[in-house]
């Protein structure tokens, strides 16, 4: 592949949050395209990939070549999103987003991480300072011993605030984002991170608060239906549900308690498939109200997947693993270089676009003898 230079470990490898100057563009490298790539998108018909270091790529033939993006980020890029062929948004390390009217060529932060998380922390010690007071004023109202502990809660919360917002800020990395339309987006990530916006990125909120879990639980993924219900999937088999556009959340229990990494609907079967740690395939037939596992008799995690436009639902990972589901027919293609891949883009008639740790790749899958790898359906 050439890549024209112009104007894991791989899949969630925690990077250490140490603050830094204001960063640089990414360097132009003429093998960005080999480099660790994590995420991949339609921008109308161009497709635009993300990884490490910064690097963006985007090509408009189909991925037969690929061009350097210029971004303002040195560190992993861990998910894009595009709404239509020239916006988009991305995500990375250290809580940051970044956002394109081009088509991928030319990207600006619109969430700085740092400042972001600063900000959380201030306003985390106002609210656990508010929530003390007024339970102490309401006791000493209302004696009330069996309501002591919870005042002790209250008071050990506002210290972990205060602790919190005297130190240095330490963001916590984005793992996946999505938008609705040109205003309303989310971003997940790390303990249990979630970021919204209604104004399209100008500015972002944290509202971690409607999807908190004890277990400071990651969130890996986020995917959405047509009419705007949104569905999170994370580590330890956590699941949250959004009937509303993200106004209120409620905690769902698939069965499944390994780490989910990723999820995907597809609108022509209805199906929800999420998928993660050790194979595991859950599907969904009413978006998330009742689940069924897959029998896939894999043991390698999956990492990434996609729906095709004819209702398929494509899945890839660890060890160059491919697989298709059709129905209740389960097929792997698994790739012939056996690098592990992070997520996959359908192009159409068997034809996909790849991202892991061999960077970006054309696959064609028409069973043994494609170059593939030999096909197993089960």
């Amino acid at each position: 592949m050439l890549v024209r230079l112009s104007t894991a470990s791989l899949f969630f490898a925690a990077l250490a949050n140490v603050s830094q100057a204001a960063p640089d563009y990414a360097p132009l490298m003429p093998k960005a395209v080999s480099s660790v790539m994590i995420d991949l998108a339609q921008a109308g018909p161009r497709i635009v990939a993300v990884g490490e270091r910064g690097h963006v790529l985007y090509s408009d033939d189909q991925g037969e070549s690929w061009t350097q993006g210029k971004m303002p980020f040195l560190r992993m890029l861990t998910a894009v999103y595009f709404i239509d062929d020239k916006e988009g948004w991305a995500v990375g390390h250290q809580s940051m987003v970044f956002h394109t009217t081009d088509g991928g060529e030319t990207w600006s932060a619109q969430l700085e991480g740092f400042e972001f998380q600063r900000q959380v922390n201030i306003d985390n010690l106002a609210s656990t300072e508010r929530a003390y007071k007024a339970l102490s004023a309401e006791l000493i109202e209302t004696s009330n011993e069996g309501r002591e502990l919870e005042l002790e809660d209250a008071l050990f919360a506002m210290e972990d605030a205060q602790y919190y917002a005297e130190q240095a800020p330490a963001p916590t990395n984005l793992h996946d984002v999505l938008f609705l339309d040109q205003n309303r987006g989310w971003a997940v990530g790390a303990f249990g991170r979630l970021v919204q916006t209604t104004d399209g990125g100008k500015s972002w909120i944290d509202v971690m608060q409607l999807v908190s879990t004890v277990e400071g639980f990651h969130f890996n993924a986020i995917a959405a239906t047509r009419a705007g219900e949104l569905i999170i999937a994370g580590e330890g088999g956590v699941l949250f549900r959004s009937m509303n556009a993200g106004a209120s959340w409620e905690q769902l229990d698939s069965g499944h308690y390994g780490s989910y990494f990723g999820i995907v609907h597809d609108e022509i079967n209805g199906l929800t498939t999420a998928f993660g740690l050790g194979g595991a395939i859950f599907q969904s037939p009413d978006f998330g109200s009742s689940w069924t596992q897959l029998d896939s008799h894999l043991t390698s995690a999956l990492a990434g997947g996609a729906v095709t436009a004819d209702g398929k639902t494509v899945l890839v990972g660890v060890g160059g693993l491919m697989l298709t589901i059709d129905g209740s027919d389960l097929t792997t293609y698994p790739q012939s270089d056996r690098k592990s891949l992070s997520t996959v883009l359908p192009l159409g008639e068997d034809n996909y676009i790849l991202a892991g740790v061999g960077g970006v790749k054309r696959a064609h899958l028409d069973g043994p003898g494609s170059g593939n790898g030999e096909a197993d359906k089960r």
